[in-house]
């Protein structure tokens, strides 16, 4: 069992090159396998006896193996392990030995049961009478061999009195106790370790969370995690801990406690909302996260992978990309998103996101902070949104801290923002403050941010393809293609899920090739395919597949996009069909787009119902007026009455997407009219968060003293003076079952104006249905 674990700790350290580890030229398998030893330990720890372990190295041994020879080095680690086994008990009596092994070479391990906790200074007295007594034991055979005197260095660490988990726990030690010995933790590191070890066993660490919020929509992306230590301890900083936990060899098992405080803590998230959780480098390839660990945890919470961004730090420098992508490729498999954080600060920036690939990159706050004032941050941060969009993925701004950086951002076109300004770390986790929300809403409502965006999915063009097996032969394949002239390719699957393409040109320039017939013909076509081609699902917006697939390599860049249903093979788009289908909708949207608001006019407003009674669904329609509005586009102008708008466009887009079901539908008849069809089970609650938003959010745009009188004084239509309340916000909602409401339009029409007639008679934000009953 413990061999095991000292296996495994020598492949992570060769892996990883942490530091100290050398390789022995004398290689010693031990006996700890023992399982009445690992009995010893746990009953030990079970009886509240604390485990110390002694690590014991001689220094520069590889010199004597090299100038005195085998022989000579064999005789000394056996003196040295025979010196230990005699002399610990005499220099430190009262302790009870459970092992003195051998590891490999020279180093050596002395498992010891103690009465009592001992102190950090009694420990090192340990340690340092072990050192001096084994010493002078050994010193005049290890003179007499060698020549010289013996050095020797020694570590030491406790195990914890959780009896569970044994192996670990003496994994933990080693490490801990090796890094001691050969300089990498300090004597203040030692000092510190065990208040540390006490936090991390007992898990006495805080959680907050910081919210992250679309600057496009105005909705909240998701949150990401942070860890705060106990307030009384010198470990309260994240900073300190994770250095300290990355010093001490005890970042795995810190991270670990961290993700699973974070999931249990979380709480509900919506739909399409992420919890981001930071990554260190290493860590990912912990076998305990390996093992599906985090896996288990997001089902305990009811959660999915896709909810879970694994925030990838840029502090770190990723020596190993091909390892670590390998490893990466397994998580994205399973559902996960990944996040580059603090991109522009760490190391390597420009490589880690060519290697990665992220889904999102969060550029560092040291560019974010004063970019209204900082004309080369604004172009370095345009040139980054763009340069993520080509890519097909976003933009995370983090340090925002003034409104006139979240409105710089917002202006240039940046995905999403984090910051003390949108919201501090906190727990539980908080949404936005009323003012925040309705800056956010505005801006997200102007400019470049307009409020709705078609996102038409890639598998509606999908078209089907032939597929192969991986064991199908480069001749059959040839063969395949000879006969159908109209087909460029084909799709090598397995199990279901494309694994490569095989383009016709590329077949026929390796056949092409001399001896390419002989060399290639009855080979797998594994050999000649593409092991990385171009793969979305299905959902994914055709926008987001056009920029990924025109900025690949140039020599695929006219090769089939492979289309896929939950990760299984459903067809493929050629290029010209995707350019084609972008061409058209951007023409319809150039016809039916309404100009202010850019959601979808009449002419689209006309066709999604047309298609809904088509393909005979339910839905509810709501239509949506604002009241008052004319007087106070009189008050305040067309400018103030434009903002309105945009703002009603905002906030309807924001509900929706929050609140509403997947393909639900937002339109803008014109001037102050919307319209949203949605599922039935939904439209009450649609309008319940309309009213109560509208209500809380329309006074920001009057004055002081029109919000202290709830409205403001004007003109009637007959032109005699009155007051008029604050604008407020009308629904309608007509319920069509089937599709012989949508067919009747002349029916459903005089239905829904009768509706909103009603609706406009009663005072505030109201919805009401066809029931003629009103809801507040």
């Amino acid at each position: 069992m413990i061999s095991g674990i000292i296996k495994g700790w020598e492949a992570a350290s060769r892996f990883f090159s942490f530091p100290g580890f050398k390789r022995k030229t004398i290689f010693r398998s031990h006996s700890l396998k023992d399982p009445v030893l690992a009995g010893k330990v746990r009953e030990n720890l079970q009886k509240s006896r604390p485990v110390v372990l002694l690590y014991f190295d001689l220094v520069k041994f590889h010199e004597v193996e090299q100038v005195s020879g085998f022989q000579a080095a064999s005789k000394i680690l056996a003196m040295f392990k025979k010196s230990l086994e005699r002399e610990i008990p005499e220099i430190l009596p009262g302790i009870e030995i459970l092992a003195v092994e051998n590891l490999w070479g020279d180093d050596f391990v002395v498992l010891m049961a103690m009465e009592g906790r001992p102190e950090h200074g009694e420990l090192q007295k340990i340690a340092v009478t072990s050192r001096i007594g084994i010493g002078e034991r050994i010193k005049q055979e290890y003179l007499k061999i060698t020549g010289r005197e013996p050095d020797i260095h020694v570590g030491y660490a406790v195990l914890s009195f959780k009896a569970e988990n044994v192996e670990s726990q003496l994994y933990t030690a080693l490490r801990e106790a090796q890094g001691m010995a050969r300089g990498s933790i300090s004597l203040e590191t030692a000092m510190l370790l065990s208040e540390f070890r006490e936090i991390l066993d007992q898990a006495r660490f805080e959680i907050v969370y910081q919210p992250i919020v679309s600057l496009r929509s105005g909705g909240i992306l998701g949150w990401e995690a942070l860890t705060r230590g106990p307030r009384e301890s010198y470990f309260r900083s994240p900073e300190i801990i994770f250095s300290f936990a990355e010093k001490a060899g005890l970042l795995y098992p810190l991270e670990r406690v961290c993700r699973r405080l974070a999931l249990e803590n979380l709480g509900d998230l919506g739909p399409d909302q992420k919890l981001f959780l930071n990554i260190h480098p290493r860590t990912i390839s912990d076998p305990h996260f390996v093992r599906g660990e985090t896996m288990r945890l997001i089902g305990e919470m009811g959660l999915k992978p896709s909810s879970i961004v694994f925030e990838i730090t840029e502090r770190h420098c990723i020596k190993d990309f091909p390892n670590f992508n390998k490893t990466l490729e397994h998580y994205r498999s399973q559902g996960y998103m990944v996040a580059v954080d603090d991109a522009g600060s760490g190391f390597s920036s420009l490589q880690s996101i060519a290697e990665i690939r992220p889904d999102f990159i969060k550029i560092d706050m040291s560019l974010v902070r004063d970019i209204n004032l900082n004309s080369i941050k604004r172009v370095l941060l345009e040139t980054f949104i763009n340069f993520a969009e080509k890519i097909g993925c976003a933009i995370i701004a983090e340090g925002i801290e003034t409104g006139e950086e979240l409105t710089t951002l917002a202006n240039i076109g940046a995905h999403y923002g984090q910051g003390y300004f949108l919201g501090r770390p906190v727990f539980p986790k908080a949404y936005l403050d009323e003012t925040v929300e309705v800056k956010v809403l505005r801006l997200a409502s102007s400019g470049r941010n307009r409020a709705w965006k078609h996102a038409f999915p890639v598998g509606e063009i999908a078209e089907n393809a032939v597929s192969v097996r991986k064991d199908c032969l480069v001749r059959e394949v040839k063969k395949i293609l000879e006969e159908n002239d109209l087909l460029d390719g084909v799709v090598v699957v397995e199990e279901g899920k494309p694994v490569g393409l095989v383009m016709r040109y590329r077949l026929d320039r390796y056949l092409g090739m001399q001896y390419g017939v002989p060399l290639y013909f009855d080979r797998p076509i594994t050999s000649l395919m593409d092991t990385s081609p171009l793969v979305v699902e299905e959902d994914t917006p055709i926008e987001i597949v056009s920029q990924v697939a025109m900025n690949r390599n140039r020599l695929k860049l006219y090769d089939y996009i492979i289309v896929t249903r939950n990760q299984l093979f459903k067809g493929v788009v050629s290029v010209q069909t995707l350019l084609d289908t972008m061409t058209r909708i951007r023409l319809e949207m150039a016809r039916g787009a309404n100009p202010l608001t850019g959601l979808p006019g009449n002419i689209a407003i006309e066709q999604e119902l047309s298609r809904r009674a088509r393909e005979n669904e339910d839905c509810a329609v709501i239509y949506l007026d604002l009241d008052h509005f004319k007087s106070y586009n009189d008050r305040y102008g067309f400018e103030s009455g434009d903002r309105v708008i945009l703002f009603t466009a905002a906030l309807l887009s924001s509900v929706v997407k929050k609140f509403g079901a997947k393909n639900d539908f937002i339109g803008h008849i014109g001037g102050d009219d919307f319209i949203i069809i949605t599922v039935p089970e939904k439209a009450e609650i649609l309008c319940a968060k309309i009213a109560r938003y509208f209500d809380r959010l329309i006074r920001r745009f009057y004055d002081p003293e029109d919000r202290a009188a709830g409205g403001i004084r004007g003109c009637d239509r007959s032109g005699g003076e009155t007051f008029f309340p604050l604008i407020s916000i009308s629904m309608a909602i007509v319920e069509c079952t089937g599709h012989d409401c949508l067919y009747d339009q002349k029916k459903f029409s005089e239905k829904a104006a009768q509706l909103k007639r009603y609706a406009k008679s009663l005072p505030g934000s109201v919805y009401v249905k066809d029931r003629r009953s009103r809801v507040d």
